[in-house]
């Protein structure tokens, strides 16, 4: 498996529409599922208009995602590793909220 995670991050809040440099792909490190947690791989990312609503500090139905910050977003992935009752490895899943990344932990 790899140790390094790509993680898209929000570098700036958008003025407008999107423009290179808003965001941004960064190396971070492969992160740890802690007990009752498991580490996804994601296999797919839904993009939504509402990304973008996020990327803005006005208010929503959820907080804006800081700049610095994964951007948030629905994802489905198979289970690396567990730490958490009832998921194996190699299980199909939907986390709650993904991100932007190739791994993350639910």
């Amino acid at each position: 498996m790899a140790q390094d995670n790509r993680v898209w991050t929000l570098a700036n809040r958008p003025q407008g529409d999107l423009r290179p440099g808003d965001l941004k792909l960064e190396t971070r490190p492969m992160p740890t599922p802690a007990d009752g947690e498991i580490l996804v791989q994601t296999i797919y990312l839904s993009l939504d208009p509402t990304n973008r609503v996020w990327m803005n500090e006005a208010k929503s139905y959820l907080p804006p995602v800081g700049v610095g910050d994964m951007m948030r977003g629905l994802s489905l992935g198979r289970v690396v590793s567990s730490k958490a009752d009832g998921f194996a490895e190699g299980d199909i899943v939907i986390p709650s909220m993904g991100g932007w990344a190739d791994y993350i932990t639910a």
